[in-house]
């Protein structure tokens, strides 16, 4: 229960680094380092503990492309500004009790794309990573069509990667939701 706080990415990406937290929620618009590049950093990090950190990403940008880039950065979720704590808790609960396994592609480090247990058997098709921010950048999109198309589980129950590095924080509250359920 103890919240840190950074005024920009760098501060933020020393903080992490430094207390390992169980989530970090980063606001795109920081400067001098943005939250994009704070994701970005932290997903390329020599340190397990910290690359594998659940990440949701807060934006008053609601353009496609900035969505797709976020996402190709390789945060969990994304929510559009002003939030709700109702919204904010379906995100953070969701991260706990339907956890994504991370994949590392070439050029993709992050939580898999796909919702769901099934296999996917065909070629690689996240690129560079840098295709989505070519999208349109006039198209913006709501909180609703973001959820549908790039982020909210579709599936209840998929499993983390046993070698995932999961913080006892979530670890306790992935427990927790297991007893609730029986």
């Amino acid at each position: 229960r103890n919240i840190l706080d950074a005024a920009d990415g760098g501060e933020g990406l020393k903080v992490a680094t430094e207390s390992e937290p169980d989530i970090v929620i980063v606001d795109w618009a920081m400067e001098p380092m943005s939250g994009i590049d704070m994701v970005k950093a932290m997903r390329q990090s020599n340190n397990d503990k910290l690359k594998y950190i659940p990440i949701i990403m807060l934006t008053g940008f609601s353009e496609r492309g900035r969505i797709v880039a976020a996402r190709n950065a390789g945060i969990n979720e994304c929510l559009l500004n002003p939030i709700s704590p109702r919204t904010l808790y379906s995100r953070v609960r969701a991260i706990i009790e339907q956890p994504r396994r991370f994949v590392k592609t070439k050029y993709y480090f992050g939580p898999d794309r796909r919702r769901g247990e099934e296999t996917f058997n065909g070629p690689d098709k996240r690129g560079t990573g840098e295709e989505g921010a070519q999208d349109d950048m006039s198209i913006k999109m709501t909180q609703d069509e973001i959820e549908a198309e790039y982020f909210m589980p579709t599936v209840a129950g998929s499993a983390a990667s046993a070698e995932q590095y999961v913080s006892p924080g979530i670890r306790r509250a992935q427990e927790l939701a297991k007893k609730k359920r029986r």
